[in-house]
């Protein structure tokens, strides 16, 4: 059964993760494109398989690279079962590629304020990296809050730390801006934009938004039922302090899609990311191997079987 491929993180669970992600990509491309493939859909799905792979190899090595952590085997199957939910929009641009590299490496950056000696540099490196992706949408500022949290503490209280948050806040975005107002209009293309309040509305939506709601509704209720228990805190608190991290990108993205504080068409682009990684802690706490193969081939079926019907192809 399709659980049993993920039992742990090995050659035989990376090897059908590989194939699942080409089957997922494909098929979305297949429905995207009204049942019609060409030479150029075949390329694009091509690229895009290979980007989704790496989003799904950058998350795991850096996990990988905690004494522990909440990731698991099965995540590398949620990641492309929850890209079946996802509400597709025209395609994948390039800074919301960067804009995913970005916050994904901040998560490792931010566990190593808390487990290793420099504190300090680490701190000023996601201050970096959060003043960094101002350039794409200003709404993103409230990423500012993890940092914030971390000045509050009474162990990094102090003016070298604040310092260093500081730096990246007041030099990089005067520095962006600079360098925006001295080049030709349109240089940064899609990678610049400013606040845009899109309120979401519920009488316009489409299916696949609604479906999505499943996946995110299903996150929420790990952030809040399936946290780390307190010892397990105490033995391990490298696990909740990305269980923390995870939980604020996926609520700061749940605020942003339903006030449209989004650039282009994807109002749940934010999203995805944390909520495929809940929806792996959620299957990896299943304990019956049955249930939740069930689980899973019932879900695929259903997705399918729904995006065939919403992209018209059925």
């Amino acid at each position: 059964m399709i659980a049993n491929l993920f039992e742990k993180i090995s050659y035989k669970a990376y090897l059908s993760s590989v194939i699942f992600s080409f089957l997922t990509v494909f098929f979305i491309q297949f429905c995207k494109n009204n049942g019609i493939f060409s030479a150029e859909i075949v390329i694009r799905g091509v690229v895009f398989w290979g980007i989704f792979l790496f989003y799904i190899l950058m998350i795991t090595y850096f996990e990988n690279r905690y004494a522990y952590s909440n990731y698991s085997s099965i995540h590398l199957l949620s990641f492309p079962l929850a890209f079946l939910f996802f509400p597709h929009g025209p395609g994948l641009i390039v800074s919301k590629i960067f804009l995913g590299l970005m916050l994904i490496y901040s998560k490792y950056v931010y566990g190593k304020i808390f487990f290793s000696d420099n504190s300090a540099k680490n701190l000023f490196n996601l201050s970096f990296i959060f003043s960094a992706i101002l350039i794409y949408n200003n709404s993103l500022a409230i990423f500012y809050l993890i940092p914030l949290s971390i000045l509050f503490q009474q162990k990094y209280r102090d003016i070298k730390h604040l310092t260093c948050f500081l730096l990246p806040v007041i030099f990089l975005p005067l520095f962006i801006n600079t360098i925006y107002n001295v080049t030709p209009e349109g240089f940064f293309g899609s990678f610049y934009s400013i606040m845009e309040l899109n309120l979401w509305d519920f009488n316009i939506q489409s299916n696949s938004e609604f479906l999505w709601f499943i996946i995110i509704t299903l996150s929420v209720y790990v952030t809040i039922f399936l946290r780390p228990r307190t010892y397990e805190q105490s033995l391990n608190p490298e696990t909740i302090s990305g269980f923390r991290f995870m939980s604020f990108w996926l609520y700061a993205s749940i605020f942003m899609g339903f006030l449209g504080l989004h650039v282009g068409d994807g109002r749940w682009f934010l999203s995805f990311i944390p909520a495929a990684y809940f929806f792996g802690i959620f299957l990896a706490k299943i304990k019956s191997k049955i249930f939740k193969n069930y689980l899973i081939i019932l879900s695929l079926i259903t997705i399918i079987i729904f995006k065939l019907i919403d992209f018209k192809i059925l």
